[in-house]
């Protein structure tokens, strides 16, 4: 989180707190977190659970890219959940529909700036028979913009996903809430705005205190201008409010060690072969070695594969080992953070980890702050899991800028782009991605393909078999770098000719 926050009413600490509530508004909003407490004093942060509660859990990933927009989304498909996976695809894509929409009729933004939406997700709960998810959608239009919050909350006692708003006791639970709401909101935010609306109290959740934290979306209470609202309430104001499932909602998110068990088990995950096989905790010594390529001699080409890892990744990582070839993974810190058994066995297999942010977010347009953080991120979970931090930045979209190089510098990472791009995610024809893959390459291309997709999977056999009948060698981005002194911050693409 960068700025700092302004407290407008009593703010409490700790045990000693009063029954005040309290209301915060950000400059910008908190990103979730992977840990299963809040920072300490960030009394409006909703707790948040690792992943890892959830054996068997994937995510759903959405890439849309052109010259009018931009779009990326992601949220989780628990096993034994279908409902709450069809819930989050529903609520995802009421973001999208509309982004799609407005792109589509309005003129070009000025400055090369291209509209982006951005849906990042988080485990609120994940306990016992409650599975709470946390939805933050930002969006840039160029002048206008801002970031909308909603929780959806999973009771498989009952098979059914919750809006935030049946936390408390129905229409008279809301309006009282909504009544206590006003009471802490104050001057900065304007009271009438705040209506008995389930629509309004679209996402709620608890503090690592216990505490309930209802946060507004932007515009919503506020100018645009306070960022993320939030108003915190402790057990006198908010327990005699609490529903039935309310109530069992918030022991889930406050549960000390997090075990879903689900009626259905994992019976609505995805099928086998979709799955990752479970690889054992392997450290950076297991690795396979790399094989010694001269690429200024031999055809090379690398293979690179953004966005996962994803529920596809595992049966890429078996069609690159049964034939011999390397690729580097830049991977997203929220994929990576569900999928860390992946990364060990992309490690094991040779394979190169690329730091491909935590978010998705166009670098290009954040400050140094935002970047290091988003960069930061994902450099952390990726050491956490194969015993090395990534040494490659691959930027979303490929933007870049000064801001993005500086930062890049400071880490040690070398920004690492493209200069093939089959823009496999505008089709679901495996023939025509490997086509149009094999066809573009070059010896020392670098060539940009998505591993979160279904398509491009079952398009690489296609694509090693046919690149190796024409001699080309399969290498990581790092094996065709190897011999030129690219400084870190400083930008690889590839060889425009070969060597």
């Amino acid at each position: 989180m960068s700025g700092t926050r302004r407290r407008l009413t009593g703010l409490r600490h700790g045990a000693a707190a009063t029954a005040l509530g309290a209301v915060v508004l950000a400059g910008c909003t908190a990103q979730p977190s992977r840990h299963t407490t809040a920072p300490e004093g960030s009394i409006t942060t909703i707790r948040s659970t690792d992943p890892a509660a959830v054996p068997g859990m994937t995510t759903v990933t959405r890439l849309q890219r052109d010259e009018r927009h931009r779009v990326f989304t992601g949220y989780p498909d628990v096993p034994g959940a279908p409902e709450l996976t069809k819930a989050l695809a529903a609520a995802v894509d009421e973001e999208v529909a509309p982004f799609d929409s407005a792109t589509a009729r309005t003129a070009p933004l000025p400055a090369g700036d291209v509209p982006e939406l951005n849906v990042q997700w988080s485990l609120t709960a994940a306990s016992g028979d409650v599975v709470g998810v946390r939805l933050v959608t930002s969006r840039f239009l160029g002048s206008t913009g801002g970031e909308s919050r909603r929780t959806l909350w999973y009771d498989d006692a009952t098979r059914t996903v919750h809006p935030s708003a049946d936390l408390v006791n129905g229409p008279h639970g809301l309006a009282a809430l909504a009544q206590r709401v006003r009471e802490h909101v104050g001057s900065q935010a304007n009271p009438a705005r705040v209506r008995p609306d389930p629509r309004l109290f679209s996402s709620m959740g608890f503090n690592s205190e216990g505490d309930l934290v209802v946060e507004f979306s932007d515009y919503a209470i506020a100018p645009g201008t306070a960022g993320r609202v939030a108003v915190v309430l402790d057990g006198a104001e908010f327990g005699p409010l609490l529903s039935d499932f309310g109530r069992r909602a918030r022991q889930a998110a406050l549960a000390y060690r997090p075990k879903l068990a689900l009626r259905r088990g994992a019976s609505g995950s995805p099928s086998p072969t979709d799955l990752p096989s479970r690889a054992p905790n392997l450290g950076p010594q297991s690795a396979t070695p790399l094989p010694s390529v001269d690429c200024r001699r031999a055809k090379c080409v690398a293979l690179t594969f953004d966005d996962g890892p994803g529920p596809y990744t595992g049966r890429l990582l078996d069609t690159l080992a049964a034939h011999g070839a390397r690729a580097t993974f830049f991977v997203v810190g929220g994929n990576a953070v569900v999928h860390r058994d992946l990364l060990r066995r992309q490690v094991a297999g040779g394979h190169e980890i690329g730091n491909h942010t935590q978010n998705h977010r166009d670098l290009g347009r954040m400050p140094a702050l935002q970047v290091n953080m988003d960069v930061q991120g994902t450099q952390q979970i990726v050491r956490g899991a194969v015993g090395r931090a990534p040494r490659l930045l691959r930027p979303p979209y490929g933007s870049t800028n000064g801001t993005v190089g500086r930062v890049a510098a400071s880490l040690g990472l070398v920004q690492a782009t493209w200069n093939v791009d089959v823009h496999d995610e505008t089709t679901g024809d495996p023939r025509a991605i490997a086509d149009r893959t094999v066809s573009s390459a070059r010896p020392g291309a670098v060539i940009l393909l998505h591993d979160t997709r279904r398509p491009t999977v079952e398009a690489v056999p296609r694509i090693l078999n046919r690149l190796a009948r024409k001699g080309y060698r399969f290498v990581t981005v790092s094996q065709l770098m190897s011999g030129l002194h690219v400084p870190p911050g400083g930008i690889f693409g590839g060889h425009a000719n070969g060597r």
